[in-house]
């Protein structure tokens, strides 16, 4: 006697009349959440992975701007772990219209901020091989100052950015370094736009003092 999936075969139209339940083979669901919002949302309801995941995402750019703004790897690590914890406090209070990378690098300069302002001394120049992975990708086609920077770090260069007040520092950093718009620096820094490029002019003129007519050939992209 033949059996009532033998009998109707492979007819969809029969499958279908003769309300006998055929099992299906289960589609895997590759729709992971993949954006920035969707793994807050997780994160906000208590998903370590999502959590994780987001925060490894952008740690390497974090980690870049810190060691820039402290001038100091190791401090730069242990901030980065403070901004960690300070973030995902503050996670239910981030909103999506804006981006994630700019809201935790908010975080990040503010305590940055608070570390230089309570620092007993400056810290010290470290090697500058170990900031070979300071200059971001973007960073390294904003112009002629973040290619030779990449090429010959030196301790004279670096002793003179690090002498740089920090409100100077935080400029060279993010934009000729990072590669980041004003308008972007503006948002993280609430600092003006127009505030930020006098500041960047001025970066020039300490580093021109230090470091001679060098400075020109470095820094031969206009201020815009």
């Amino acid at each position: 006697m033949n059996s009532p999936r033998s009998a109707i075969g492979n007819n969809p139209e029969a499958v279908a009349s003769s309300g006998v339940s055929v099992p299906t083979e289960s589609q895997p669901d590759d729709r992971q959440p993949t954006s920035d919002p969707q793994l807050v949302k997780l994160a906000v309801a208590g998903d370590k992975t999502a959590a994780n995941t987001l925060f490894e995402r952008h740690r390497p750019r974090l980690h870049r701007i810190l060691t820039g703004l402290l001038w100091d790897a190791d401090e730069a690590e242990t901030l980065v772990q403070e901004v960690h914890l300070k973030a995902f406090e503050m996670l239910a209070d981030y909103r999506p219209e804006h981006q994630f990378s700019a809201w935790l690098t908010g975080i990040g300069i503010n305590l940055a901020r608070n570390t230089l302002r309570t620092r007993a001394r400056r810290a010290a120049v470290i090697d500058p091989a170990l900031l070979n992975g300071l200059l971001a990708p973007e960073g390294q086609q904003r112009g002629v100052l973040s290619g030779i920077l990449k090429r010959e770090l030196n301790d004279r260069l670096y002793r003179a950015l690090d002498e740089l007040p920090v409100s100077l520092r935080e400029v060279v950093v993010l934009h000729e370094l990072e590669g980041l718009p004003y308008e972007e620096i503006s948002q993280l820094t609430g600092v003006s736009e127009g505030t930020l490029r006098v500041r960047a002019h001025r970066a020039r003129g300490l580093l021109k003092e230090s470091l001679g007519t060098a400075v020109d050939t470095w820094w031969q992209r206009p201020l815009d």
